[in-house]
């Protein structure tokens, strides 16, 4: 088994607790969430494919999250992939729900699951783009580290409605989604918010890379002051244990 220890440098998704005297406005709330992430290892015997099997055989109630979904990586840092297997992302209506559904589950389900994780993090999710769905199962995303270069989160959340109504218009249907910080995690950040895109299939996703790589540029014509800078962004396989998005 992997040695199962957190660092908070290569965590993928990572809570970016807010430092010191920089208070940012945050981005209005359309669609959003509070999403729960741990990174974890694969107990030795057992495979993803039995890991998701034992997932989806849990029973669900009403202490359930809403949605659950576990993240391979495919092309992530050597750090992340030499320690982890999956992230676990559940999903909540609010912090209040998932603070008193947690509480009324208490261990209920810790143990019953072949993998071992690390601490858990907490993240708010605002949606900037509904994708149209539903979603194959399982499918691929993309995760990159942005930071504020001028303006304000609001600004920059609205820049990314406008370039991922941009991808739209030209035929791409893609879920595009902003992760700002929410509880636990690493004291000190060097991004300002997560930016998600989650594609309707594996090959929705991929062309939208490759419209760019053709020389796509959705952000021509956006003449926000909002500038934000975006680190490479990491490529994952994303299976539904249960949501409302799959087919």
């Amino acid at each position: 088994m992997k040695l199962v220890k957190f660092f908070a440098l290569t965590l993928v998704l990572s809570v970016f607790c807010e430092a010191e005297g920089r208070a940012q406005e945050p981005p209005p709330p359309p669609d959003q969430s509070v999403v729960r992430l741990t990174n974890c290892t694969i107990d030795d015997g057992f495979t993803f494919a039995d890991l998701v099997e034992r997932a989806r055989d849990l029973p669900r109630n009403d202490t359930s999250p809403d949605n659950v979904f576990f993240r391979r990586p495919v092309y992530v840092s050597a750090e992340y992939q030499e320690r982890w297997d999956v992230q676990v992302a559940l999903f909540y209506p609010s912090f209040t729900e998932m603070i008193n559904r947690r509480v009324a589950a208490a261990n209920s389900v810790r143990g019953r699951l072949p993998m071992s994780c690390g601490p858990a993090q907490v993240l708010r999710n605002f949606t900037a783009r509904q994708a149209e769905g539903p979603f194959a199962n399982p499918t691929a995303m993309t995760t990159s580290f942005c930071r504020l270069t001028d303006g304000s989160l609001r600004g920059a959340f609205n820049r990314i409605s406008t370039i991922a109504g941009n991808y739209g218009a030209a035929g791409n249907e893609a879920l595009v989604q902003m992760y700002l910080p929410g509880l636990g995690g690493p004291l000190n950040r060097e991004s300002d918010f997560v930016l998600a895109i989650v594609g309707t299939s594996r090959e929705e996703l991929t062309e939208g890379l490759d419209l760019r790589l053709n020389g796509f540029r959705p952000e021509l014509g956006n003449y926000s002051t909002a500038g934000f800078s975006c680190d490479r962004p990491s490529l994952w396989a994303t299976t539904g244990i249960y949501s409302d998005l799959t087919n």
